[in-house]
């Protein structure tokens, strides 16, 4: 199969079946301004079979469009994941994330995003987000980049298997981290800090990382590490208030 007809199939997959198995999606070390090319696709992509009393297969695959010129960045992200036996579906979960943002000086931006989320293991039917507001960095063309962002985000949460709907107003604020090595070399660490407006106990916390490790042009190995902590999940006792997730891939840049 050729490299091109692969990436449309990865594209094609993507679209279909969008999906994260987290509470927050981590849009920043997807986003780092590492080129200003007009477009970037970007996609990083983790396969695995293994059997125990069940032969089981996990495909999890990540992609980024952006479309960046002058003052104006426009993103599209979608994920897949889902994880399956012979006879069962343990995960199936997703999300299409749009964001707009808009250049106001070299350390400030303003950025306003939509997002529609499900989330099977995590008893998510659907979450739909909107949010509005500002984004700052340091040092942003350097080998070190440091942002941070504050926004107004709402959210309509439908919980799954009951009845249960959610309308609220949310912080939504976030400090990004990236460090790159002779091009060879980037780690990202991210964190999370979504509380509620009228119940500050109701909050969210996310803290990820990854390290990128090139091995072509075109490629690269990955190894991320995710840490996500909902101080009132979803009405029902199986599902904790803690979850990680360690995993390794391929990613794609063209």
């Amino acid at each position: 199969m050729s490299i091109p007809l692969l990436i449309r199939k990865v594209l094609f997959f993507s679209l279909l079946f969008g999906a994260l198995q987290a509470q927050i999606v981590n849009i920043e070390q997807l986003r780092f301004k590492t080129d200003t090319s007009l477009w970037l696709f970007q996609d990083n992509l983790s396969f695995s079979v293994f059997r125990n009393t069940d032969q089981v297969v996990d495909i999890e695959n990540d992609f980024l469009l952006r479309y960046y010129r002058g003052k104006n960045q426009l993103l599209l992200l979608n994920s897949l994941h889902f994880n399956f036996s012979e006879d069962i579906n343990f995960a199936q979960a997703g999300f299409i994330h749009l964001r707009y943002v808009r250049s106001l000086s070299n350390l400030t931006e303003l950025e306003a995003f939509g997002q529609v989320q499900t989330d099977r293991p995590l008893r998510i039917e659907q979450r739909a987000l909107f949010g509005i507001g500002p984004r700052f960095g340091v040092d942003q063309k350097g080998s070190f980049q440091f942002h941070t962002g504050h926004l107004l985000m709402y959210e309509s949460d439908k919980e799954m298997f009951n009845d249960i709907q959610h309308y609220d107003w949310r912080l939504s604020s976030y400090v990004s981290l990236l460090w790159k090595y002779k091009e060879q070399f980037n780690w990202t660490l991210v964190s999370y800090y979504q509380p509620r407006f009228e119940d500050w106990s109701d909050w969210r916390l996310s803290l990820q990382n990854q390290l990128s490790f090139k091995l072509g042009e075109h490629w690269a190995f990955t190894v991320s590490a995710s840490l996500n902590y909902d101080a009132q999940p979803v009405v029902d006792p199986n599902i904790p208030n803690l979850t990680y997730k360690l995993d390794n891939g391929i990613l794609v840049k063209f």
